[in-house]
């Protein structure tokens, strides 16, 4: 008898545990008397009110109220829905979901004072977040006319399948967005609203996703074999406004231990892989195009904020595509496509270096590439060589090119040291240093004097070279 009644204690704690532990029921969840209460949504206080609107159960959220947050329910994969007033002095009108925090998140949104008109093309926008920047700037292929008003109640509703999303604004039948690829880091995740205005009829149907595929649409141009989709990259630094590039300060062949690849679109997703850039930050790519003859192409790129392009070593392009300053703005305003920009590219025989610097302070960070031009191009997204070149220095001792050379039948001697880990040259009898770059082979570049030394160490010698001229040095 004690044995049974010990059992049937066990099966009490055990049912009371899996009450506890048990998600809020679908049912409760369509129910929009149980989601329009306070209680079940996190929010700033005096930034919500719940009340009779219009004849409706609505939640009224005020100006700069910040995200308001639905309570205890985990959303992956179904149907949003709701009619939303928005205000007419607000921006945004906000819908996130797949939430893990702020800073990890997807949003559908009307931009307010661009709702209402066919030929508005900001009206409605789906971006993802990543380290709590909105990418908006990133996916202009997301966003589309929304032929809603202020004053007066829009239907909307997001059906989410795993990797697509439709969305829906007063015409439930003809979609505004169709989105084949979401691009957020989370694939579940709470649900919330922002943006002055009220909601009502809030319905959240988990699993009913009318039928839409849950994988990855297609990428159109996922078959276009021009784009430049490997990339060596760099580790981002610090570039205080004002700075620039140029041919003097080009990052170090060891700068480059990592490679990229591009993701739909031929995107260069900058934000995604260092975060965000609340100060300005710089970061280099590197990539080899390989010719098999000389010929031009232009490369059309799209980019935020700002680039630098050199082609094996020289400068081609300098550009802005600053949304702050309006006349700085590329088409579609400001925004990454690949129409932002072109480059002029005259590729030598061979291996051609094609080298990219991209500067970011403002919301997205991003870079795409394509080859206009491919009829003499043997190769490209070869990207194995810069990355073991970047190794083999890390690991490679500076002590047996270290010393002084003299050239023979003369005064004239230069001294190598290691500073900093690098090597840098002087002429003897000379301040002045010169900061050398290894390329591979012994050999080392050293920029500011437009020269090239090759070391022979076996032999203690070494071969100078500037312009035409060839001088042989012994080490002493």
């Amino acid at each position: 008898m004690k044995k049974l009644l010990s059992f049937m204690l066990m099966l009490v704690s055990l049912q009371g545990i899996a009450q506890k532990n048990k998600t809020v029921s679908s049912p409760k969840l369509t129910d929009n008397s149980n989601l329009l209460v306070p209680e079940r949504w996190d929010f700033q206080a005096g930034k919500v009110t719940f009340l009779d609107y219009k004849g409706k159960k609505a939640m009224k959220i005020g100006s700069l109220s910040g995200q308001v947050v639905l309570k205890d329910f985990v959303f992956k994969d179904g149907t949003i829905e709701f009619d939303i007033e928005p205000h007419p002095a607000e921006f945004a009108s906000s819908v996130y979901f797949h939430r893990k925090d702020a800073k990890e998140q997807e949003i559908v949104y009307l931009r307010v004072p661009r709702i209402g008109s066919k030929l508005a093309n900001q009206g409605i926008q789906y971006a993802p977040y990543f380290d709590g920047v909105n990418m908006w700037d990133i996916y202009p292929q997301y966003q589309a006319p929304a032929m809603a008003k202020t004053g007066e109640w829009n239907h909307m509703k997001l059906v989410i399948s795993g990797k697509q999303m439709k969305v829906y604004v007063n015409d439930m039948v003809n979609t505004v967005l169709e989105v084949p690829k979401l691009e957020g880091t989370m694939a579940e995740g709470s649900i919330a609203f922002e943006g002055e205005g009220y909601i009502t009829n809030l319905q959240i149907k988990p699993n009913e996703t009318e039928g839409l595929a849950s994988y990855e649409g297609t990428d159109m141009t996922k078959h276009d074999g021009q784009y430049l989709r490997k990339w060596a990259i760099s580790t981002p630094v610090l570039f205080p406004k004002g700075n620039e590039t140029f041919a003097e300060n080009l990052p170090d062949a060891e700068d480059f231990l990592e490679s990229i690849d591009a993701e739909t679109a031929g995107l260069l997703n900058l934000t995604r892989r260092f975060g965000a850039t609340p100060q300005r930050k710089l970061v280099w790519l590197k990539t080899t195009i390989t010719a098999s003859e000389p010929t031009f192409t232009n490369l059309q790129i799209g980019f935020n904020d700002e680039i630098w392009v050199y082609l094996n070593n020289e400068m081609v392009l300098v550009d802005k595509n600053l949304f702050p300053q309006v006349g700085m703005r590329k088409i579609p305003g400001g925004r990454l496509a690949i129409t932002n920009t072109v480059a002029k590219l005259n590729l030598k025989k061979g291996e051609n270096e094609l080298l990219v610097a991209v500067a970011n302070d403002f919301y997205g960070w991003g870079l795409m590439a394509r080859l206009e031009n491919v009829d003499k191009v043997e190769r490209i997204d070869e990207v194995a060589t810069i990355l073991n070149l970047a190794e083999e220095i890390r690991k490679m001792p500076l002590e047996p090119y270290v010393g002084v050379y003299i050239q023979p039948g003369s005064d004239y001697k230069l001294t190598f040291a290691q500073k900093d880990k690098k090597l840098v040259a002087r002429v003897i009898n000379s301040d002045v240093e010169f900061k050398m770059k290894y390329i591979g082979n012994h050999t080392f570049n050293i920029p500011k004097a437009f020269a090239t030394v090759q070391f022979k160490p076996t032999e203690n010698k070494l071969s100078f070279k500037q312009g035409v001229d060839v001088k042989e040095f012994v080490k002493e």
